[in-house]
């Protein structure tokens, strides 16, 4: 009776949802169009060039200022090889400052915009290493190193990765809306979901808040709620339709009610 009692509590939150205007209820997410000035590369939301001349580590932070951005420290692995080969383009054998030192604490690196936290370093084997003794406080991505990062002293001079945050507009888009599957009586379906194409998963309280969290994550397509024995429910946010992998849209022997966010 209970669980009868909150699918139908369910029901009626689906149907009284989609009576409602996108402004009301679903969060858009509208395209950005993002651009940088001249000579600058765009990667995500933020702009990346090197500087036009080899500089000591401070003078590259100087160098990087002059032309409105800031040295770079990446915070991925996907932005170090973006950043490789950015420089890799300039020059193949490439030695290129980046915003991380350990002037302060010998071993104890510090990345700009870091800070508070661990700061991703990926070090070439055996780096940091003070070669032959050197005072090396200053860390560099080099090609010499497997486009992975090495410790050198802070007055020799290379190439730097400078930073700037992109232009980055809204573009007008149509509303988001929840559109729940029916069968051809316009019945939802409850014990139907796509299977195998969940990327993520957690606890939620429900339609309104599993819709939400899909609105908001880039590559949702769609998404289940789905019912635990416990009586949990269960959101899956999934990046695919059941209209692009039909055999995997399937009946359930649970709770399992599907949705879709579609373009209102």
């Amino acid at each position: 009776m209970a669980f009868m009692s909150e699918f139908f509590a369910i029901v009626v939150a689906v149907l009284s949802m989609r009576a409602l205007s996108d402004s009301d209820f679903c969060p858009s997410r509208s395209p950005v169009k993002c651009s940088c000035p001249p000579e600058w590369q765009l990667w995500g939301s933020a702009c990346y060039r090197l500087t036009s001349s080899k500089y000591n580590w401070d003078d590259a932070k100087t160098a990087c200022q002059d032309v409105g951005g800031k040295m770079a420290a990446p915070r991925s692995l996907e932005e170090l090889n973006f950043m490789a080969e950015l420089a890799r383009k300039v020059d193949s054998q490439y030695r290129a400052w980046i915003a991380c030192n350990d002037r302060d604490v010998e071993g104890t690196w510090e990345c700009d915009g870091q800070e508070g936290g661990e700061p991703f370093l990926v070090w070439d084997d055996g780096q940091p290493d003070s070669w032959q003794g050197e005072q090396q406080d200053c860390a560099q991505i080099t090609a010499w190193h497997n486009h992975k990062m090495d410790d050198d002293r802070c007055d020799n001079y290379k190439w730097a990765f400078c930073v700037r945050q992109a232009a980055c507009t809204h573009l007008p888009t149509q509303p988001r809306q929840y559109c729940l599957s029916t069968d051809t009586h316009g019945r939802i379906f409850n014990s139907t979901c796509l299977l195998d194409h969940n990327f993520r998963e957690f606890i939620t309280e429900g339609v309104v808040a599993c819709g939400s969290a899909c609105a908001k994550e880039p590559g949702c397509r769609s998404f289940n709620i789905k019912k635990t024995e416990g009586g949990k429910k269960i959101c899956q946010l999934n990046n695919s339709t059941s209209s692009e992998d039909k055999d995997k849209f399937q009946k359930t022997d649970y709770f399992c009610m599907y949705s879709e966010v579609c373009l209102g």
